[in-house]
C-alpha cells in the first residue's frame, strides 16, 4: 500500500497521467506489459482523492485516464460464458495502455538526457556569418542513412523488444550513455562494420537500447562513425570513421 502522507510530495514531479501512473509501476517495480489494472486503478485513485482532499486543482486528462482506467478493470469483471468453447478470447484490454507507457517511459528518458547535455553544453559566442561555398545544400551522398530511416529501424528493433520475455519490467536503474559509448566503440575496435539488429539482439532491456540509440547518435554527431543502409527498410550498417 502506498503511504498517503507521501502522496502531496510526489505532485510537483507528475506531468501528466502517464508520468503517475509510470511512477505507480517503478516504485513498485511492477512488469509494466502485466499491470495489475485492479491494483494500479485503486492507488491511482487514492492520489486523486488525497488532491481533492487538500483542495489541488486537478487537469481533466487525470480524470480522463482514471475513466479509462476504470472502464479496463471493468472489462476483466464481465462475466464469461464458459460452456462456447468456440469464443475468440479478445485482445488484452491493456494493450493501448502499455503502449502508451512505454512510448512515454522512452520520450521522457530521450528528454531528460538532452535536458541533461543543454545544462553542460559550454556556453556559445555568435559569430558573423561565413559564406558558404555553393548556394545550395547538397543531398546525401548514395547510401547514407537519412533521419526518418535510423527512426524506422529503432521502431522496428523495439517492436522485437516488446515479444522478449525480460524486457517488460521498467527498471530504477539507468543504463550510463558514456559505457554505452565505450561498448559500442569496443565493437568497432574489433570488427570495421558492424549490424544495428545483431547489436540490439545482444541488449535485454529496452532501457539499454535506448542508450545504444542515443550512443550513435553522439558517435555520429562526433564524426566517429557513419551509419548507412544498403536498402530502404533493411538492416542500418555502422561503420567506424576512426583509423
Amino acid at each position: 500500500m502506498i503511504d498517503d502522507t507521501n502522496l502531496n510530495l510526489e505532485l510537483p514531479n507528475f506531468s501528466g497521467p502517464l508520468d503517475l501512473l509510470l511512477h505507480l509501476i517503478k516504485s513498485q517495480k511492477i512488469d509494466i506489459y502485466d499491470i495489475p489494472i485492479a491494483k494500479i486503478t485503486s492507488q491511482y485513485l487514492a492520489y486523486l482523492s488525497k488532491w481533492q482532499t487538500l483542495d489541488l486543482k486537478i487537469a481533466g486528462e487525470y480524470f480522463v485516464m482514471a475513466s479509462s482506467l476504470l472502464k479496463i478493470k471493468s472489462q476483466y469483471l464481465l462475466p464469461k460464458n464458459d460452456f462456447d468453447n468456440e469464443i475468440i478470447e479478445d485482445d488484452d484490454p491493456r494493450e493501448e495502455l502499455v503502449e502508451q507507457l512505454v512510448q512515454y517511459s522512452i520520450f521522457k528518458k530521450i528528454s531528460e538526457f538532452l535536458d541533461e547535455r543543454q545544462k553542460s553544453a559550454p556556453i556559445t559566442v555568435a559569430k558573423e556569418p561565413s559564406v558558404a561555398s555553393q548556394k545550395k545544400v547538397s543531398l546525401l551522398p548514395f547510401g547514407e542513412i537519412s533521419s526518418k530511416q535510423l527512426a524506422r529501424a529503432f521502431f522496428v528493433v523495439l517492436q522485437r523488444f516488446q515479444h522478449k520475455n525480460n524486457v517488460g519490467e521498467v527498471n530504477i536503474k539507468e543504463v550510463s550513455i558514456e559505457d554505452m559509448v565505450l561498448w559500442l566503440s569496443s565493437k568497432l575496435h574489433s570488427a570495421h562494420n558492424l549490424s544495428f539488429f545483431e547489436l540490439s539482439a545482444e541488449l535485454t532491456t529496452v532501457d539499454e537500447l535506448i542508450s545504444l540509440f542515443l550512443a550513435i547518435l553522439e558517435l555520429c554527431r562526433n564524426q566517429k562513425i557513419k551509419v548507412y543502409q544498403e536498402s530502404d527498410f533493411e538492416d542500418l550498417v555502422i561503420e567506424s570513421l576512426v583509423a
